[in-house]
């Protein structure tokens, strides 16, 4: 009886930790806000000539290329993470 109750404590807890999309937000929202200040801070490079804008223009691509990335693997987890308490739910 005892074992069955921990059993769906746990599972109780593993369904309402996984349903919290709000420290996805806030990842999502870390990433754009970081994408915005290495752009500015490249900007700033390259107005005072410490890089030439071959270097800022990849860098520039560098780091939307990883925004992307990082906001695809955001999408994707929240994704899998769903679908997951579908299943688990359903079992339940």
């Amino acid at each position: 009886m005892e074992l069955t109750k921990i059993n769906n404590d746990y599972i109780d807890l593993l369904i309402n930790k996984s349903k919290d999309n709000n420290s996805i937000s806030k990842l999502s929202d870390t990433n754009r806000k970081s994408l915005i200040e290495m752009i500015k801070y490249l900007s700033l490079l390259n107005k005072d000539d410490k890089i030439d804008s071959d270097q800022f223009n990849e860098l520039i691509l560098l780091a939307c290329a990883n925004y992307i990335e990082n906001e695809i693997e955001l999408r994707v987890n929240k994704l899998i993470n769903n679908k997951f308490l579908y299943h688990f739910n359903k079992i339940f």
